[in-house]
C-alpha cells in the first residue's frame, strides 16, 4: 500500500503516520483498533488523534458508550494530497487503491 513501509526499515514521518491512521479510518474505528493497526502505543495514538481532531482531519462520535474516530472531508483531502506527493517523490511506488 502506498506510503506503508515496514516499520523495521526506517522511522516513519509524522505525515506518514497521519496517512496510515486516515487509511485505517475507511470506516469508524476505536482508539485501540487504530493503535494496533498503526503499531503505536496508547500515548502516541492519543497525541496523534488529539492533534488530528484539532485540525479537523478526524472527528469523534460516541456509539454505544464507545468513542470512535472517523475521517472528515479535510482528512480525505489530506490523504489524497499525501498520496500524490509520495508518487511525485518516488515514482517507483504504485498508485494507491481507490478509497
Amino acid at each position: 500500500m502506498l506510503g506503508m513501509r515496514n516499520v523495521l526499515d526506517r522511522n516513519r514521518s509524522r505525515f506518514e503516520i497521519i496517512a496510515e491512521i486516515l487509511r485505517k479510518l475507511r470506516e469508524p474505528a476505536g482508539k485501540t483498533n487504530i493503535l494496533s493497526h498503526c503499531n503505536m502505543n496508547s500515548a502516541q495514538s492519543g497525541r496523534y488523534l488529539d492533534f488530528m481532531e484539532s485540525v479537523d482531519l478526524v472527528r469523534t462520535d460516541l456509539i454505544a458508550e464507545k468513542v470512535t474516530y472517523e475521517k472528515t472531508e479535510v482528512g480525505r483531502d489530506y490523504l489524497e494530497l499525501y498520496d500524490k506527493m509520495v508518487l511525485l517523490l518516488d515514482p517507483s511506488i504504485s498508485a494507491p487503491p481507490l478509497i
